[in-house]
């Protein structure tokens, strides 16, 4: 099979053979799960986009909407008043070889983060829990503007995909569609949407699809994994406060990265989990 391989904005390599890269999560939603998440004013906004980037994120992903089903929920609006002082202070900050990602399924929201961007001259990606499934809208604005694109693996709603199988079957149809459109598909990245999205998915379903994560590859394309905190590692350890859930995060990471994961997609950037992914890619180089 192929090497897998993307160039974002003609500076970000990813794929194989290349360093895993680290997304970190700039959480503006107070409805979130994860509480130690929230930075819910601009100064400490401020500060943890700061550390996340010395500590070597290249992906900031920056997102006002909780996408938990149980979360209350808010209006667009809402979500643009959260996301646009946000995106003015982190284009700001940022230096040029990062890049900001919204997470966001309207293209409203993303069309006004983008337009921040290119008056900052930063560098934008769409990451979509939806897979385009949300507004229509946000799959012609991505195509108009040729803006690289996570795909969250979701048919109706966020994240509602059991087996491996029926993911990729959907990302299959998703990316034809895109194709179709004239999209060009090296600007694809692909989340198989771990956690814990409908009622019956279990976390047994989630453990699968990490330990199948490698058959992902047939799409040929890179494969982010968002574990951070999630239910799947408080079901397994019976830890149901997600402050407690680091050691979990970072063994589920380990062997995410060992079954192929390009990006990862997470809360806490620190030397532990930069040693961590370090030694998971070594060992997958030594199969």
């Amino acid at each position: 099979m192929d090497k897998i391989y993307s160039k974002l904005y003609n500076f970000l390599e990813i794929g194989d053979g290349f360093s895993t890269v680290i997304m970190g999560v700039l959480n503006l939603s107070p409805e979130s799960f994860y509480k130690g998440s929230i930075y819910n004013d601009l100064k400490s906004l401020k500060q943890v986009t700061t550390e996340m980037i010395n500590n070597g994120a290249k992906i900031l992903d920056l997102g006002a909407r909780s996408t938990a089903p149980w979360s209350e929920k808010i209006s667009v609006k809402e979500e643009m008043n959260r996301i646009i002082p946000a995106m003015e202070l982190i284009c700001k900050l940022i230096p040029e070889k990062v890049i900001i990602s919204i997470d966001s399924q309207y293209r409203e929201v993303c069309q006004s983060a983008h337009d921040i961007a290119l008056k900052h001259d930063k560098k934008m990606i769409v990451n979509d829990v939806s897979c385009l499934k949300t507004d229509s809208s946000l799959g012609d604005f991505i195509i108009e503007e040729n803006i690289p694109i996570i795909l969250m693996a979701s048919k109706k709603v966020p994240g509602d995909l059991c087996t491996i199988e029926q993911i990729i079957d959907e990302f299959k149809k998703t990316i034809k569609f895109l194709k179709g459109k004239g999209y060009n598909e090296d600007n694809i990245a692909l989340d198989p949407g771990i956690g814990h999205w409908i009622e019956e998915k279990t976390h047994i379903y989630d453990l699968k699809i990490i330990n199948r994560l490698n058959e992902l590859r047939i799409l040929q394309k890179p494969i982010l994994v968002a574990i951070s905190r999630k239910s799947f590692i408080g079901g397994t350890l019976n830890i149901p406060d997600p402050e407690n859930r680091l050691n979990g995060t970072l063994s589920a990471t380990a062997i995410a990265v060992y079954n192929g994961a390009h990006i990862v997609r997470t809360h806490d950037i620190n030397q532990q989990l930069i040693e961590i992914i370090k030694m998971a890619e070594e060992i997958r180089k030594n199969k």
